[in-house]
């Protein structure tokens, strides 16, 4: 009996660990690099319009300029426009965990969430501000 036990709990922690970083490397990049150009999109449409944007899936919808194949690389996914004053952001999530969060005033992706073992909600981590302030 203490046997079974014991290859319950390392099979159990196998399938954890092998879980924790499911996402291949390369899909991600090319996700990445797709994300951070409608993020700069997004930002610049926020900062630049003489339109106030409070709601988050219009000023994606605005940035993109109705273009919804450019969102066709993130069906499988989430994404979630952030408003923080002046500045916007992109969360890529997946099943309710951050992937990837991306600032658009900055010109580099800013966060691979998706390398953490440590999943983490679909919200903001970083104040967009302070990032913006040294770009």
């Amino acid at each position: 009996m203490r046997y079974i036990t014991l290859i319950t709990a390392i099979v159990l922690s196998a399938g954890c660990a092998s879980s924790a970083n499911t996402y291949n490397p390369e899909e991600m990049a090319d996700l990445t690099s797709q994300l951070k150009d409608i993020s700069a999109a997004v930002d610049g449409t926020l900062k630049f319009s003489s339109e106030p944007y409070t709601d988050p899936q219009k000023l994606l919808l605005t940035a993109i300029r109705g273009d919804k194949s450019r969102l066709t690389p993130f069906k499988n996914y989430q994404l979630k426009v952030v408003i923080q004053e002046q500045d916007a952001a992109l969360l890529l999530c997946q099943d309710k965990r951050l992937l990837i969060e991306d600032v658009g005033c900055t010109a580099k992706s800013d966060i691979q969430h998706w390398q953490s073992s440590t999943p983490l909600a679909c919200e903001a981590t970083v104040t967009f501000s302070q990032l913006c302030a040294s770009h």
